[in-house]
């Protein structure tokens, strides 16, 4: 049974291998997080950067920008005479999501994402009717926008624009701005909001190949993983059982997941703290396994060189703190990844952790 497992394994790694990697969208400050996409944040941001007397100092570079994409024929006055204003209130206790107004017109902008177009547009249309009866817009020409993925718009009297039209717009006033003003943290805030917008606009990160790849072979990820489970315990027992007859002593394990990855920890069972000896087998790209460990309670400066002259060898990077700056930590590397090297270094740095805690830590107390 497990031969035949492992030979299925072997199949879905070698299909894997043969599946197109596809690049990961670049990550911006807007996408970290698990919450997704919202329209209300969204049309904040394009609200500030549209206000030619916001704090950005961009002027009028987001508003031309949008009325380019409108009438190219005829530019349109770019300068509003109030700050955008965000959810206004119709007669019927509807939500205009974005109101803009110059001397010679007044837009209606309606942000549309994953949603369909089912707003109560001719309510809006209303909105801005009674307005022009009441005198406010008069004079004014009404344009009713909606911002959308495709730019298509379902309803009589309204402009669609799409978002990669928006964007290249953007775009294209960004360059010009970049030629004549030094760059600020509001430009490459534009910036990182154009990302974030094309990344939303983009297709699934993973292509439908790799899609239906996984869909199709759900079975075989689970054998591959309960497989991956089984082997990592198994290795765990087998190193427990290998350095307590190298060391002569009881220890205690257990496995965690850093990154994804196995992190198995040892420690002596004598030992009265939380330190303890860690064998990472990291399986990022660019990284290796290796070995970190972590002396407790070491939280001064001269605890922390008394440390850093036991622990420190040739095979040790830089130490660090963790736990609010209470442990001390070393990582070390193999120069020859195998079996063997792994248990050898494994039970040299806990008979280095165990001298220390047996004969160093006492003299530490304050």
């Amino acid at each position: 049974m497990e031969k035949q497992t492992l030979l299925e394994v072997q199949k879905l790694l070698d299909k894997i291998k043969r599946i197109p990697v596809d690049e990961e969208p670049e990550q911006t400050i807007f996408g970290i997080g698990s919450r997704g996409y919202y329209e209300n944040p969204t049309t904040d941001i394009l609200a500030f950067f549209c206000d030619n007397s916001a704090s950005h100092g961009l002027d009028d570079l987001v508003l031309n920008a949008l009325l380019s994409c409108l009438d190219k024929q005829q530019p349109l006055d770019s300068m509003l005479i109030e700050s955008p204003q965000r959810e206004v209130v119709t007669s019927t206790g509807k939500r205009i999501d974005l109101l803009l107004e110059s001397q010679e017109w007044v837009i209606v902008l309606e942000n549309k994402v994953f949603h369909q177009q089912n707003n109560p547009f001719e309510d809006y249309e209303s909105y801005i009717s009674d307005k022009y009866q009441q005198g406010r817009f008069e004079g004014k020409r009404a344009i009713f926008v909606v911002l959308s993925p495709t730019g298509v718009v379902e309803q009589a009297n309204w402009f669609g624009i799409s978002y990669p039209q928006l964007i290249a717009s953007i775009k294209q006033q960004l360059a010009d701005h970049f030629l004549n003003k030094p760059l600020n943290k509001w430009t490459v805030l534009l910036r990182e909001f154009l990302l974030h917008l094309e990344n939303i606009m983009a297709k699934p990160s993973l292509s439908k190949e790799s899609i239906d790849f996984v869909l199709d072979n759900l079975g075989e990820f689970k054998a591959a993983q309960k497989l991956q489970e089984k082997a990592i315990k198994a290795y765990q027992q087998s190193l427990l059982q290998e350095l307590q007859s190298l060391l002569g002593q009881n220890l205690l394990t257990a496995i965690h997941t850093w990154h994804g990855y196995p992190a198995i920890r040892f420690f002596y069972e004598s030992w009265e703290n939380e330190s303890d000896v860690v064998l990472f087998l990291d399986g990022r790209a660019s990284k290796s396994f290796c070995i970190n460990y972590y002396s407790a309670h070491i939280n001064t400066d001269k605890k922390r060189a008394i440390a850093d002259r036991h622990f420190k060898e040739d095979d040790t990077g830089k130490p660090w703190n963790e736990i609010k700056e209470t442990f001390r930590c070393y990582k070390a590397r193999f120069e020859n990844l195998n079996s063997d090297s792994i248990s050898a270094k494994l039970a040299h740095k806990l008979r280095l952790m165990n001298t220390f805690e047996t004969k160093i830590r006492t003299s530490l107390e304050d």
